[in-house]
């Protein structure tokens, strides 16, 4: 737990350094959670999804100048959850996801304490397997529903490009409550295990895969 917190402590005094040094209403940081839902996908005989998992990420924005409406946001975020093949059998692989991303955001408009904002970017996104697990049909009696399984998963990166958009609504004191959406759209892995790395099963789809993320935050303004 406290590897997992190390960088977005570090992040957070990164932003408080700034929040010192330049005062200029150019600098904004956020810290975010919601959930994240895996959309299915399909190929060589292989179905992959995922169960739905919950993030937490940290999204640093710098404007191009005090009142403009282009910024730039950089973003480190976590994620975890399974993801599933469905082949003849049900795999599971409990994974840690950890996003690396950076973007170009628009603000197209202020009403009252609202602005919007639409961005889109690209980044990586770290997965990061635990375990491996064989789901087991429930109608096998006496034996355990889940198999603990060696397929030599093994770490795996992925480039994504990264879209959205929210609203800020203005607090007292700087602060802003966030709410947005994001999507994450990058090829589907299989933590390398195939056929041709020596596997009696493989996870490759060839696919393309796509992860939802709803969520809300509290913003910073410096």
């Amino acid at each position: 737990m406290l590897k997992k917190a190390g960088p977005v402590v570090a992040a957070l005094f990164l932003w408080t350094s700034l929040a010192l040094c330049q005062n200029n209403g150019r600098f904004d940081a956020s810290f975010n959670g919601g959930g994240v839902f895996t959309k299915q996908s399909d190929g060589n005989g292989i179905q992959q999804s995922a169960t739905i998992g919950g993030n937490f990420f940290g999204t640093f924005r710098w404007k191009f100048k005090p009142k403009s409406k282009q910024s730039l946001i950089l973003n480190f975020g976590h994620t975890k959850d399974s993801q599933i093949y469905q082949t003849n059998y049900d795999y599971h692989v409990v994974t840690g996801i950890s996003e690396y991303s950076a973007a170009y955001m628009y603000s197209p408009f202020r009403r009252g304490k609202f602005q919007t904002f639409v961005f889109g970017g690209g980044g990586i996104l770290r997965f990061n397997p635990n375990s491996t697990w064989l789901v087991l049909p429930d109608f096998i009696e006496n034996v355990p529903n889940r198999v603990s399984l060696n397929l030599g998963a093994a770490k795996q990166s992925q480039v994504a490009f990264l879209y959205g958009g929210g609203v800020d609504y203005d607090l007292p004191r700087g602060f802003a409550f966030r709410v947005q959406y994001r999507g994450l759209l990058y090829d589907a892995p299989d933590f390398k295990v195939n056929t041709t790395s020596g596997s009696v099963v493989s996870f490759y789809t060839g696919s393309k895969g796509h992860m939802a993320e709803p969520s809300i935050g509290i913003v910073y303004r410096f």
